[in-house]
């Protein structure tokens, strides 16, 4: 009996894949839980954004009309003032020609291809300018960033609060630090 069992473990050592041990299987199954489960998060994530593009849509054709409605009543108004020889302020066309541009631009957005548009752009944008999301160095993703991606983005920029005019105020308005103090008092000693 003893010789059937050292018999079944020299046959299962032979075997392709028995060297991972007892629990081979379990790391295998486990393998294609995490495979069905990313599977699934990617088909959730890829619905989750396609309802966000349609809702996009529909908010842009629904302002489209709103304002489209509101437009064509003030242009139909200003035509029938001039066809009716009535005097109309020069500055009165600021509005046509302002929402005709706005009109075309949420027209481009509702029917148009102005979504695939900006999505080739943001798609660049994450390629060949991915230091511009890298976040604040205490967001928990940070570390996800490469030292020379968080450079890119803090080591050029200014804070806001030391710009002219905020730096004649507002950092002076912040109480400082126990710590900032001590370096004022030893600086200044």
């Amino acid at each position: 009996m003893g010789n059937s069992g050292s018999k079944a473990k020299d046959s299962g050592a032979s075997a392709p894949g028995a060297s991972r041990g007892p629990f081979s299987s379990l790391k295998n199954a486990g393998g294609k839980v995490k495979e069905q489960v990313e599977e699934e998060i990617g088909r959730r994530m890829m619905i989750q954004r396609e309802v966000q593009m349609a809702i996009n849509i529909s908010k842009a054709r629904d302002t489209l009309q709103i304002f489209g409605s509101t437009w064509a009543v003030y242009v139909s108004g200003l035509v029938a003032a001039k066809a009716a020889r009535k005097p109309v302020p020069p500055a009165a066309i600021i509005p046509v020609v302002a929402g005709g541009l706005l009109l075309g631009n949420m027209a481009d957005m509702a029917y148009g291809n102005k979504l695939q548009r900006v999505s080739r752009e943001a798609e660049y944008i994450l390629e060949h300018e991915r230091e511009r999301m890298v976040p604040l160095k205490q967001a928990p993703m940070a570390k996800y960033y490469s030292d020379e991606e968080k450079s890119a983005m803090f080591d050029q920029a200014t804070p806001a609060g030391l710009l002219w005019p905020s730096s004649l105020f507002s950092r002076s308005f912040a109480p400082a630090k126990a710590s900032e103090q001590s370096e004022l008092s030893s600086n200044n000693n």
